[in-house]
């Protein structure tokens, strides 16, 4: 879960992205005449070892250095509370990269990585040489907690099993996340053999919100030679001892931020069982999803659509950054299982199959993010470029594309804008799109009365190969909605018309897309396969006309 300061950034990230593309739409004078017109697979973030002998594998390993100790001191602010950020993928940061370090640094990493009854870690959470209390374990997990200090949960104990209340109740609700998941047929997060007093999932109590932290997931399992091509981790948790309304407020319950938080964390857990090295927009997007999926009542993932597409079509999908969009991505994962709606247990199967393509445990697929969503959409006979225009087009109305857009009030996606078009006068876009964005252009017609009045749009976008497709929208008078996909020819062109009496026609609205999967992968960039696009800023350019 992310720490609290980073929950509210939407007005720095809309700037953020607008500073990315450029947009013109204009009206123009409109002619009187009418006329036709690879991927690759593998664990994000490998570099050679230091002191390789060949001086360009040197200087990656001296970049790969400089990102690990980056990831230290990351870590350690988001800790204490200095920083805002997510711990549990700050945390995964280190544990990724500590094998570029050496001597006083690589045990500075491994210290952040020690759980809270090691004494010598440093920083996260740490029982500071108080004795835990003996562990209250189930079949698949053990609660770990002390009776005394600030890491001491309340000692209430109503029903006199000589357990704290909240003790009890973190287990039952750790059980039932536990139980959920594997159902729905994920794995179980992977046993860490003896460490923490036996194999079972390990999880931590202790005051995490004085920092400003719900709770997190991070692995102490040693990087060797033998794991060293496959990708699946053990973990073990923490979690805040009381969840104090005087820390975390009073929108939710103690209870409803204890379930969201086991549902989300318990959830990159299991991921980890998967791939503990996956691209980090994707881990955190479901985890989210996840929480709304085991407590639907608690809608603590709500207030994460104010910094999403649903807000900001134009970041890219894949996204992760400071602001926490990646956490509004959830609605993307939500939009796709609502479409694709086939369930095992209690949760919408897609998911687990796109971690079944992403799963980098040994003799696994081991595909990344993008490449495991559209895998698993092709399967389905459609791609995940479609999926990201249909998407966008859902946002425009969210209260009647999803099921719960109109009792939560998803928010109304933007438009790049809005033209009036005449006999005389049509409209000009100009848009550039950077990879997995989409923009939308509504136009309205004016005084074109006759039945014989049609929209001309001439299309003039990327090449088809680099990602570029188009939806039309329309809507008569009465409210009658359709959508359709342009058919673009192998340069990105086309001319479609359609109807457009102003006394039949409300509005049409022109959705672009830059749907492009092609990274440049493990370059160390924010993206995909912690990659860069291939295909970012692609030129969109329409005319729409009236003709007859």
């Amino acid at each position: 879960m992310p720490h609290r300061p980073a929950r509210v950034r939407a007005a720095v990230a809309l700037v953020a992205s607008a500073a990315l593309t450029s947009t013109l739409l204009a009206s123009y004078a409109a002619p009187t005449a009418s006329a036709e017109a690879p991927a690759v697979p593998g664990v994000a973030g490998a570099a050679p070892a230091v002191g390789s002998d060949s001086p360009g594998k040197a200087a990656l390993a001296s970049r790969s250095e400089r990102r690990a100790l980056s990831a230290v001191s990351r870590a350690r602010a988001i800790a204490s509370g200095d920083r805002s950020g997510d711990l549990t993928m700050a945390l995964r940061e280190v544990a990724n990269t500590r094998t570029a370090l050496t001597g006083a640094d690589r045990a500075a990493a491994e210290a952040l990585l020690k759980r809270p009854t090691d004494a010598t870690g440093d920083g996260n959470l740490s029982y500071d040489g108080v004795p835990e209390q003996t562990p209250v374990c189930s079949a698949d997990i053990c609660v770990h907690y002390v009776a005394t200090g600030p890491n001491a949960p309340s000692p209430t104990d109503a029903d006199l099993n000589g357990v704290p209340d909240f003790v009890d109740t973190a287990l039952a609700t750790l059980d039932h996340v536990h139980d959920t998941y594997i159902a729905a047929g994920y794995r179980e997060p992977l046993p860490d053999g003896t460490r923490g007093g036996n194999s079972l999932i390990d999880v931590y109590l202790g005051e995490l919100g004085d920092d400003g932290l719900y709770g997190y997931c991070t692995s102490d399992q040693p990087e060797t030679q033998a794991n060293s091509t496959y990708y699946d981790r053990w973990a073990y948790c923490a979690l805040d001892n009381d969840y104090s309304p005087s820390e975390f407020g009073t929108a939710n319950t103690p209870t409803q931020n204890l379930q969201v938080t086991v549902a989300h964390e318990y959830f990159h857990a299991t991921q980890f069982a998967y791939d503990r090295y996956e691209d980090s927009w994707l881990l955190e997007a479901t985890a989210t999803w996840a929480e709304d999926e085991v407590y639907d009542g608690v809608d603590d993932n709500l207030q994460y659509l104010r910094n999403s597409q649903l807000t900001q079509p134009r970041t890219p999908l894949d996204t992760f950054n400071s602001t926490g969009f990646h956490y509004g991505t959830w609605s993307f994962i939500r939009f796709l299982t609502e479409k694709f709606r086939t369930k095992k247990g209690a949760l919408p199967r897609l998911v687990l199959d796109i971690f079944l393509k992403a799963d980098g445990a040994k003799g696994k697929p081991d595909q990344y993010s993008w490449q495991a969503v559209n895998t698993v959409l092709r399967a389905k006979k459609t791609t995940g470029a479609a999926m990201l225009g249909r998407y966008a087009v859902a946002n425009r109305r969210p209260a009647q594309s999803y099921s719960e857009g109109r009792a939560n009030r998803y928010p109304v996606a933007p438009l790049i804008g809005t033209r009036k078009i005449t006999a005389r006068r049509g409209v000009r876009a100009d848009v550039r799109l950077n990879h997995l964005t989409t923009a939308t252009a509504r136009v309205v017609p004016q005084g074109l009365t006759s039945s014989r009045w049609k929209l001309r749009l001439a299309l003039d976008l990327a090449p088809k190969v680099r990602g570029s497709s188009v939806l039309v929208t329309s809507a008569t008078k009465s409210g009658r909605i359709t959508t359709s996909t342009v058919r673009l020819d192998r340069q990105g062109n086309a001319v479609k018309r359609l109807p457009f009496s102003s006394s039949r026609v409300a509005w049409v609205e022109v959705t672009l897309v830059n749907g492009s999967g092609r990274f440049r992968c493990f370059n160390g960039g924010d993206f995909s396969c912690q990659g860069t696009s291939r295909d970012n800023g692609l030129a969109m350019k329409f005319t729409a006309t009236a003709v007859r």
